[in-house]
């Protein structure tokens, strides 16, 4: 066995030689993190003299031997200093001077030795985030370390779903199954055997695979969001409330900003009613929870919380500025649990070390101790939010800025209900997270550029952060263009402009020569798509439209999730009175006809128009009877009209698909220069239908003012609409 055991150790040290001098020191980290943390001091232990040696510290030497020969090398990034950096190095200078000059506690008094934690739960990380902030970072260690994170968490989940259903040949390593190490049997706790640890750790996991989901091929998608399931469900068997709050507050938050910017709001409100919703419904249950192990039940778990407070405040307030001393809240609380002038029940805290991280940091260090610890919390979260919102970065940094936001958002849910200084591998994740996300931040930009620059004309995947990118990202410039770009989406050829850029297309079209044939512009919006599956008519007049453009919201978000992103939404509505703005603050004269809606309501429109901009001269209205499409005589008419006015604009406003219909039909002959097919616009200018506020126009909910607005023309519609649409993505998706 010994020569086994030597032979694994020369192997061992071969390989590791190979990697110091040639690896990448990302992947190090990630394999210390994934390594570190399944191989659990219980595994394996062994004395070297006085030092006691487990399999995650013989790694992390093997780690810091790989930096220093990198260091000598000059393979190094030295980056500037930060906030952050300056404050996580004066937190560490402030719990190690109050470690040395605190007492140490009576043998018999302390749970957790208070060298032991800090330099397992400060140290360590730290030493993690040094190694990851100044090593050499671009995509493809970036994507290696998320593969590894990710990896790590599917493997944690599989544990947990083995923990939880009793199949104890499946979990490694097999210490798990033994209910007389750690606490928390009877739940998912994992090798740190703790549910909190776990929870922390896997949903840290979650979102590294959520941020690589985007740019992956089909395949390994579908593999990512059975891997993303998998590790959801491994939080939900930790039945630990706050890890769930933390993976729940991270979706809240991460997809969210994923979202367009105007969509944002809306969207939050629903989540945060949903949130409220479910509190209200669900809260009792939650309390309770009905579990039970080897470290009580969850009921009386919240009961000591309150206890906790109470006793933190009593410790605060005798030691306000410096604490009681580093890692001796176990014993120092002791005389405080004989009040009696209040109904807590104190003495179960006797046997428990602290629940809430920052009351710990709190009594244990005071204001100053508390002062540095949320100051590096913050600017880790500050830092992380900034590189996710520079819309100038790559997409996979932005990515590693919502992956730290993530990752902080479990590990601050957690610290409210835990002490998680107590547990030291529930630090490595978010110092990792954070050196990642310096050393992009203190970056030179050009060199980031340059490191794009290979890659910027590869035929890759587009991210979801590309829906959070369409608002603040560079765009051509707002000129007029004879041939816009366009963008392939069901069956459709879509115009890829925003707003301007369709205005001044118009107007440049109004202001040219008339033509042999109108041009005609037509705005499809998610019926105008389902019915365009089936409609051959329909069909040939989008193709000899010279413009499409975006009118629905949710064309646009489907654009985004297939990697085709439209720039925004352009609806019909507003296409029409902002090409009036732009004539009129231009000082040209633009001639309009109205044709469509009910009698009077465009002679009304006309008033409107020409009250609100002087320089729009409506030179004819007309209101069709029904049925006038199928008659010769009826079409003749209304040509003559529009031919005899010599409109440069024609607003054609008689619902789809009869307005595509009859433009296609008729283009050839009609005597305007271009015309818009755009509905309703014209009973919008009369004021004869009220539009949705701008609100929700903005957050892509006008749909729903229009339902409820008409709720017997369009219900039927919108039923159609909502069982075909979904599937029409998913065609598309399944095609890319």
């Amino acid at each position: 066995m010994e020569m086994v055991l030597l032979i694994l150790a020369a192997a061992a040290l071969c390989w590791w030689a190979a990697y110091a001098r040639h690896g990448s020191l990302l992947v190090g980290v990630g394999a210390y993190l994934a390594l570190g943390y399944v191989l659990g001091p219980p595994l394996w232990s062994a004395n070297l003299g006085p030092l006691p040696l487990t399999a995650d510290r013989v790694l992390l030497l093997a780690l810091g031997a790989a930096f220093l020969w990198h260091w000598r090398q000059g393979r190094l990034t030295p980056r500037p200093l930060t906030a952050f950096d300056w404050l996580l190095l004066a937190a560490l200078a402030y719990f190690t001077i109050r470690c040395a000059v605190t007492p140490p506690p009576p043998a018999d008094c302390s749970s957790v030795k208070p060298w032991w934690r800090l330099i397992a739960a400060f140290w360590v990380p730290a030493a993690l985030y040094l190694v990851v902030r100044t090593a050499p970072v671009d995509e493809h260690a970036w994507r290696r370390i998320m593969w590894i994170i990710a990896f790590l968490g599917v493997f944690l989940a599989c544990t947990a779903l083995a923990e939880i259903t009793g199949q104890w040949w499946a979990v490694f390593p097999r210490y798990i199954s033994d209910p007389d190490l750690g606490t928390h049997f009877g739940r998912a706790r994992g090798p740190a055997l703790n549910s909190a640890s776990l929870g922390v750790m896997l949903t840290g996991c979650f979102w590294a695979a959520w941020t690589l989901w985007p740019r992956a091929t089909r395949p390994v998608q579908l593999a990512l969001a059975g891997a993303l399931a998998a590790m959801a469900g491994g939080v939900y068997f930790t039945y630990t409330r706050s890890t769930w709050i933390g993976l729940a507050g991270g979706l809240a938050v991460v997809p969210l900003l994923q979202l367009p910017r105007q969509w944002r709001a809306a969207v939050a409100v629903v989540v945060i009613a949903a949130g409220a919703a479910g509190a209200m419904t669900f809260g009792r249950e939650l309390t309770s929870l009905g579990r039970k192990d080897n470290d009580g039940d969850a009921a009386h778990s919240v009961y000591q919380r309150a206890s906790f407070v109470y006793v933190s405040m009593r410790m605060f307030r005798d030691a306000p500025i410096f604490g009681c001393g580093f890692g001796r809240f176990y014993d120092k609380k002791l005389p405080y649990l004989a009040d009696r002038s209040q109904q807590l029940e104190l003495e179960s805290l006797r046997t428990l070390d602290h629940h809430n991280t920052l009351l710990s940091v709190l009594v244990e260090t005071g204001v100053v101790g508390l002062a540095l610890f949320t100051g590096v919390l913050v600017t880790s979260v500050l830092a992380a939010w900034r590189l996710f919102a520079d819309a100038q970065r790559p997409s996979w940094q932005r990515a590693q800025g919502l992956f730290a936001l993530g990752t902080m958002i479990a590990y601050l849910a957690s610290a409210l209900f835990h002490d998680l200084t107590l547990l030291p591998t529930e630090q490595w994740l978010p110092l990792i997270a954070a050196g990642l996300t310096v050393s992009m931040l203190t970056e030179p930009m050009g060199r980031v550029a340059a490191a794009a620059a290979p890659v910027a004309g590869s035929c890759m995947r587009s991210s979801v952060l590309a829906m959070g990118n369409a608002t603040s990202r560079p765009v051509p410039p707002r000129a007029a263009m004879e041939s816009p770009p366009t963008v392939r989406l069901f069956g459709m050829t879509i115009n890829s402009l925003d707003m301007p850029q369709a205005v001044d297309t118009v107007l440049q079209w109004c202001r040219g020569p008339r033509g042999d044939a109108c041009r005609y512009v037509v705005t499809p919006n998610v019926d105008h798509a389902v019915m365009f599956q089936a409609n051959d008519g329909l069909r040939r007049s989008y193709a000899a439209a010279s413009l499409v453009l975006a009118d629905g919201a949710p064309l646009v978000l489907a654009s985004r999730l297939l990697g085709r992103p439209l720039p925004e939404r352009v609806a019909g509505s507003d296409l029409a009175p902002a090409i009036f703005e732009r004539s009129s603050a231009g000082n040209s004269a633009l001639r309009v006809f109205l044709l469509g809606a009910a009698p009077g309501v465009a002679d009304r429109a006309a008033r409107n128009i020409t009250r609100r901009w002087n320089n729009v001269e409506i030179v004819g209205t007309l209101s069709p009877p029904l049925g006038f499409e199928k008659s010769d005589p009826e079409n003749r008419r209304i040509l003559e009209a529009v031919a005899a006015a010599e409109p440069d604009l024609l607003i054609l406003g008689l619902g789809a698909p009869k307005q595509e219909l009859w433009m296609h039909a008729h283009a050839g002959r009609l005597g305007a220069k271009v015309g818009l097919c755009i509905g309703a616009t014209i009973d919008f200018l009369a004021g004869e239908k009220s539009r949705a506020p701008r609100w929700m126009q903005r957050s892509g909910l006008e749909w729903l003012h229009r339902l409820s607005s008409e709720p017997r023309r369009l219900a039927k519609r919108y039923l159609r609409d909502a069982w075909v649409f979904p599937q029409l993505v998913w065609r598309e998706w399944r095609s890319v």
